[in-house]
């Protein structure tokens, strides 16, 4: 009988390792659990070097072999690996989820807050800021997280308020110096913040951020005096990151367009988009950002497919980015313009060739077989048009067109209670944060010289002004309004009774851009030095609208004589 063989199957694992020979070292093996040996703060910083050395398969590696840790913990640390691999989606759901767990310390908050904020979403991120802080005032990262989302927000007292708490613990932390003279600065508390960016220039001299807001300071009075303090600010910036910094060329946008440099203006206007300026840039929805600029450097755009043109800003500043909207629909063919409904029916009178469609549309844009380009901010039409002081004189005409049949309506109501006199529109505010305001609004008081004047005067002014009316009611004054409409939702019948005086007087609101887009005659009333950058550093008529008139102090001038110089000249 033949002997029989053993199989491989039933040779022992010895005598499988004599035949094979030496085992290579270096297969992978499942992690040995031995982690759980280490302190969680050993943990912590082993963890942390990984991931900011960009091991994160390492990284996951350790926290695969941690045991005993809570699940708020395990999600936490793995919403950190998720977001040094890029993906940030995954990172904010895994850190939520944590912050939701009952055992969750603050510390998961304030990661949530601090990243949060890395992508410009301030709102989202003060609520978790807030927590974080109630949970540890003393706790510096968390201070800087807050106060950075305050300042964001315009909440500049209680900025002010957890900057005070936060220098008893830090007295020499420079953030918290930097955020107490920019929130002084935000309260228009000017002498002060100077006082204190000047110790802080002299105590950081190489930091940009400092000379950035010594320049908006400077720049809130003189645009000429704030230019060279951001230049250095910027050469300071790219040698401490070897890059120009996007939060001060942003800031230095508006100063460049006003002083008329207007192509390096327009360049460093895109960086409003940046995640670092937040909520004070340039905003438009993720899932507009997420699709593809049609107007990258090097790309060519076809007049056969379609372009999205996307409305950003306040009205008044959608009105003055359309100055180029004729030039970009030649240029470009088929373009669908984004805005919010109450302009349509403003801007299909006004350029028929568009196709006009609310927010709303660009959720099918992306999965739609339509041919297209991709999309583009409205505030970035004028650098492909407007790159000089020139382009804007050749092209100032009328460019919005008013509703007829409205517009015949009022101008014979506005006749028969004028009995001839003089049909003047006014308005006196605008402006949505305090340091705008400054240089946008004047009270009513400072009006009467020109309601002592013989006219029709019309209230042309949005939002609530009963009790300005009031006063000019007990002063023997008479305003007309038109309470049935809201000037901030019923555009059309707002033009339609601006273009229907005889002339306006106003401060630098939406008013001035409306109205003189269609070619009405306008006196625009500066309470302080400087306004808006469209209105230039000392011009005296508008680069954008022909018939607008700017009247600035002279000399000695107070603005009470500014008034009645525009009284005496606009009002015979």
């Amino acid at each position: 009988m033949p002997r029989i063989r053993k199989s491989s199957k039933s040779q022992s694992k010895s005598e499988k390792k004599k035949k094979l020979g030496p085992q290579p070292t270096n297969l992978k093996k499942k992690p040995e659990k031995q982690i759980q040996n280490l302190t969680g703060a050993e943990f912590t910083q082993k963890f942390d070097q990984l991931c900011n050395s960009g091991k994160t398969d390492e990284a996951q590696t350790l926290l695969d072999s941690l045991i005993k840790i809570e699940k708020w913990q395990r999600l936490n640390f793995q919403s950190i690996i998720e977001y040094k691999r890029g993906e940030l989606v995954k990172a904010e759901a895994l850190m939520r989820e944590a912050a939701r767990e009952p055992k969750s310390k603050h510390g998961v908050k304030k990661n949530l807050a601090g990243m949060l904020v890395l992508q410009g979403r301030m709102r989202e991120a003060l609520p978790f800021a807030e927590s974080a802080y109630e949970a540890d005032k003393k706790d510096l990262k968390t201070l800087h997280v807050l106060i950075n989302c305050f300042l964001d927000l315009g909440m500049t007292k209680r900025a002010l308020d957890v900057v005070a708490d936060g220098l008893k613990d830090h007295p020499e932390d420079k953030m918290l110096l930097v955020s107490r003279a920019s929130a002084l600065r935000s309260e228009l508390r000017n002498d002060e913040s100077l006082v204190e960016i000047n110790n802080l220039v002299e105590k950081f001299p190489n930091e940009p951020v400092i000379h950035r807001i010594k320049a908006d300071l400077l720049g809130d009075r003189n645009t000429l005096e704030a230019l060279p303090f951001y230049e250095t600010a910027l050469e300071l910036s790219v040698k401490e990151k070897g890059r120009e910094d996007p939060a001060i060329m942003w800031n230095m946008s508006l100063h460049l367009l006003r002083a008329r440099n207007l192509k390096r203006g327009w360049e460093c206007w895109e960086q409003g988009f940046h995640p670092i300026v937040g909520t004070m840039g340039r905003n438009l929805p993720k899932r507009i950002n997420d699709m593809n600029r049609a107007d990258k450097e090097g790309m060519i755009i076809d007049k056969d497919r379609w372009t999205i043109v996307c409305s950003e800003q306040g009205i008044g500043d959608q009105v003055l980015f359309l100055h180029s909207m004729n030039e970009a629909i030649d240029e470009m063919g088929k373009i669908l313009y984004i805005v919010e409904k109450r302009m349509h029916s403003i801007i299909k009178r006004s350029f028929p060739k568009l196709v006009v469609a609310c927010p709303g549309v660009t959720y099918d844009w992306t999965r739609s077989n339509i041919k297209k380009n991709g999309y583009i901010p409205l505030g970035s039409l004028p650098r492909r048009h407007r790159n000089n002081i020139e382009d804007y004189y050749r092209n100032r005409k009328p460019f919005l067109i008013a509703n007829r049949k409205m517009y015949d309506q009022f101008k014979t109501e506005l006749q028969k209670q004028a009995a001839g006199r003089p049909i003047i529109g006014i308005s006196w505010k605008g402006g949505f944060w305090q340091i705008q305001r400054k240089t946008k609004e004047l009270e009513i008081e400072k009006w009467l010289p020109i309601f002592s004047k013989d006219a029709l005067f019309v209230n042309l002014q949005y939002g609530d002004v009963k009790k300005d009316i009031e006063m000019i009611n007990d002063k023997g004054y008479k305003l007309l309004n038109f309470p049935k409409f809201d000037f901030k939702i019923h555009l059309d019948e707002w033009l339609a009774i601006a273009s229907a005086c005889d002339g306006i007087i106003s401060v630098s609101t939406a008013l001035v851009h409306f109205a003189g887009a269609v070619g009405q005659k306008i006196a625009v009333v500066m309470p302080g030095k400087q306004g808006p950058w469209h209105l230039g550093i000392d011009d005296k008529e508008s680069m954008a609208y022909k018939n607008v008139r700017i009247f600035r102090k002279q000399g000695d001038e107070t603005i009470e004589d500014v008034v009645k110089r525009v009284a005496d000249l606009i009002i015979t």
